[in-house]
């Protein structure tokens, strides 16, 4: 008798790639094993695009103390190819399986990294996507899942080697805090109702995902009105839902020392990865953040991340480096709209930051960003140094009837000096295009010569005037 292969209820998900290797993350129903319970449900076969047969299939462990999730890695690939499989999970737990039924299981594709570290890499990129939560706690519409449609045919119509997230990828504060994710359970089914939307989850079944956290991950401004009970309540709760859906797929979490399973919870959330060309650091800037009235005490990251991004700059600073930043580095924002939630309320450490880009000596550097719900090119410039590129591309969907929140250029300081703490000036900061207040994702090109930035409306048409093309210098 043969066992059915069935869907996954959120995924797969494609995760992080190596050039031999990939993660892939399935979750089965709410409550198909209770906390505690660990059992080899999950299937996965796969095979190089264009070939008849199978490898596999390997069976992997879901965890009832993680959601019903589980995490496949799969090693002994070949790299710069692409892949196809199907994945899903079976009722009953065997370490032997007589046959299988795959004929349920849904196809997707994954790609490795390539061997050349000159490859040039294009991938598309976006930020915050707000989703309506009624008082049920239940997802009310499917518009934002809109926007991830025409993200999958503008992937498929060009080479598209990863999909990459700035942050805001759930709103667990949607509407003004009026059911807002508090308890564990909610803060599972705000991911299994956003990731689990059609559109969305067929991205993510087809292409490599990067993705790193910002604050409605947890609540707005995130830790600015924190409390005692909202530290030992809802923030445990939001970060275990976040590592489970976003981190669990992510270099973040460790590997045993065979590199075959998930081994234990991340050390910190920031991590960094190769893709030919260009090396990519996500950061962390939301859970380490340090607080004070003086400015020179405060911190947007901790001190081990600091030295780490220092390291990664320095480390072959003649590569393409790609820094992604969920708040925007540049350009500040006027008064009265100027806060201390973003880089200008931490100006101590962006100082830092900027003297370390400028003093690697690298000169192929790309800032990607998101929150401000607002969409970008903005460079800064220092007599004697490479420019900074800054690239901001947010959100995703923005509901119209959050409409106030919408128009940016007004709000934002352009042909300005980037001040320092100890320094008047960090450079100048200009703003040359369009600034694009709708919903837009966007695909990034990097090679050793430039890059190219181009954002697409909901619609999936060209946004003219607030793209770019960069020469390195």
């Amino acid at each position: 008798m043969q066992s059915k292969v069935e869907p996954f209820a959120v995924g797969p998900i494609v995760g992080t790639a190596g050039q031999t290797s990939i993660r892939i993350l399935g979750v089965m129903p709410a409550g198909t094993l209770s906390a505690g319970q660990k059992a080899p449900h999950g299937r996965i076969r796969w095979r190089l695009e264009g070939e008849q047969r199978w490898r596999g299939p390997v069976h992997f462990r879901i965890n009832g103390n993680f959601d019903s999730s589980g995490v496949v890695v799969l090693r002994d690939l070949e790299p710069g190819r692409r892949y196809q499989f199907q994945a899903g999970a079976v009722a009953q737990a065997t370490s032997e399986d007589t046959a299988l039924d795959w004929g349920q299981a849904p196809t997707g594709h994954f790609r490795t990294a390539p061997a050349s570290p000159r490859a040039p890499v294009s991938f598309l990129f976006g930020s915050c996507c707000y989703r309506f939560v009624g008082l049920d706690h239940e997802v009310e519409d499917g518009r934002a899942d809109r926007i991830f449609s025409r993200m999958s045919d503008n992937a498929a119509a060009a080479p598209t080697d990863f999909v990459l997230y700035g942050g805001d990828q759930v709103y667990a504060d949607a509407t003004w805090k009026v059911a807002a994710a508090s308890s564990q359970r909610e803060y599972f089914d705000l991911y299994r109702q956003s990731f689990g939307q059609p559109n969305i989850r067929r991205l993510m079944a087809n292409y490599n995902h990067h993705m790193i956290l910002d604050d409605h991950e947890i609540e707005n401004n995130w830790p600015a009105r924190a409390n005692p009970d909202l530290w030992t309540s809802k923030y445990p709760a939001a970060m275990k839902a976040y590592q489970i859906y976003q981190a669990a797929h992510s270099p973040a979490v460790p590997l045993n020392a065979e590199g075959t399973r998930l081994e234990r919870d991340p050390d910190a959330l920031w991590y960094r990865f190769r893709w030919g060309c260009a090396d990519f650091f996500l950061m962390d800037l939301r859970t380490e953040r340090v607080l004070s009235r003086w400015p020179w005490q405060r911190k947007i990251m901790s001190q081990a991340q600091e030295d780490a991004v220092v390291a990664w700059l320095e480390d072959e600073p003649d590569r393409v480096k790609c820094l992604v930043s969920s708040v925007p580095l540049f350009p500040e924002q006027r008064w009265p709209f100027r806060g201390q939630d973003s880089w200008e309320g931490f100006v101590a450490q962006r100082q830092r930051l900027v003297d370390a880009i400028h003093d690697s000596g690298g000169r192929r550097l790309l800032m990607l960003s998101g929150d401000v719900h607002a969409s970008l090119y903005a460079r800064l410039d220092r007599r004697g140094r490479a420019p900074i590129h800054g690239w901001i591309c947010s959100g995703l969907f923005w509901p119209t009837a959050l409409m106030a929140f919408r128009w940016y250029r007004p709000m934002i300081r352009d042909h300005h000096r980037l001040r320092g703490l100890w320094k008047p000036s960090l450079g100048r900061v200009t703003v040359p295009g369009e600034v694009y207040s709708r919903d837009a994702f966007s695909r990034v090109s990097v090679d050793e010569n430039g890059a190219t930035l181009a954002l697409f409306d909901r619609d999936g048409k060209p946004v003219d005037g607030a793209g770019a093309r960069i020469r390195w210098q």
